[in-house]
């Protein structure tokens, strides 16, 4: 229900939306979308989240490095979910194996005034829904932008300086093949990995729809990332010397 009957969705508002669900120059469009909330001087209902925001995102080597060597990752205006569905499926899910990028979902609680447009409230409004329908014909790209996509994501538009490691929520793995998967659990349930045929196919059943990406839970994460946390540091001070020897 909307909280602002008599607020009106004017169509550069209208448009702004559009191109930012439409992607492209994500700098571009955040500042646009950002300036475009700020002349209707939209309703705080539309500007805030009580809710948990996701993100996932696939970092590269240097991205891994801001996190865990520097516990600081740069952000920026960016799209976030309330859905963690859609966080783990986002572009395709867990990143490829041997692709050079190690799949991260953070998770964090709207600090005050971070949130640019709760575009799910917005598209539950159906004051939106008509403005819509009454400027979709005069909205550039809309069948890329709007109409493609409406509250599919269930996004919540954030201008974040920062993450950290405390806020990361998931990291995404590749498990064993199916067979390194029957080969230890053949060794753990025997003692060896030779077992009679009947078993090994009956746990390669098994072991197959276990097998390839997956985003590991809460806890397991935390594990891993306190795990790290001691040989980052001390690639930090590495780091740092070597900086203070190039002075």
């Amino acid at each position: 229900m909307a909280l602002a009957p008599d607020f009106v969705f004017d169509l550069p508002l209208l448009q702004a939306i559009s191109d930012w669900q439409r992607g492209g120059n994500s700098v571009k469009r955040g500042a646009a979308l950002k300036q475009a909330c700020t002349n209707a001087n939209l309703p705080i209902n539309y500007r805030e989240s009580p809710l948990v925001c996701f993100r996932q995102i696939a970092l590269p080597k240097g991205g891994v490095w801001a996190l865990l060597g520097e516990d600081n990752l740069p952000e920026k205006i960016s799209s976030w979910t309330l859905d963690l569905v859609v966080a783990k499926t986002f572009k395709g899910g867990v990143p490829p194996q041997n692709g050079g990028f190690q799949g991260v979902i953070f998770n964090i609680h709207p600090p005050a005034g971070s949130v640019i447009v709760n575009l799910r409230e917005v598209y539950r409004d159906p004051a939106f829904q008509a403005a819509l329908a009454q400027h979709e014909a005069s909205i550039d790209g809309y069948h890329e932008g709007a109409g493609r996509w409406g509250d599919s994501q269930s996004e919540v538009v954030l201008e974040i300086g920062t993450v950290n490691q405390q806020d990361v929520f998931s990291l995404g793995e590749w498990s064993s093949s199916p067979g390194e998967i029957v080969d230890m659990a053949a060794v753990v349930m025997h003692g060896t990995e030779h077992i009679p045929q009947e078993e090994r196919d009956a746990l390669l059943l098994h072991a197959e729809k276990a097998a390839g990406p997956a985003w590991l839970e809460m806890e397991p994460t935390k594990r891993v990332l306190a795990r790290l946390k001691s040989p980052a540091e001390f690639l930090r001070e590495v780091k740092k010397l070597q900086e203070q020897a190039k002075k």
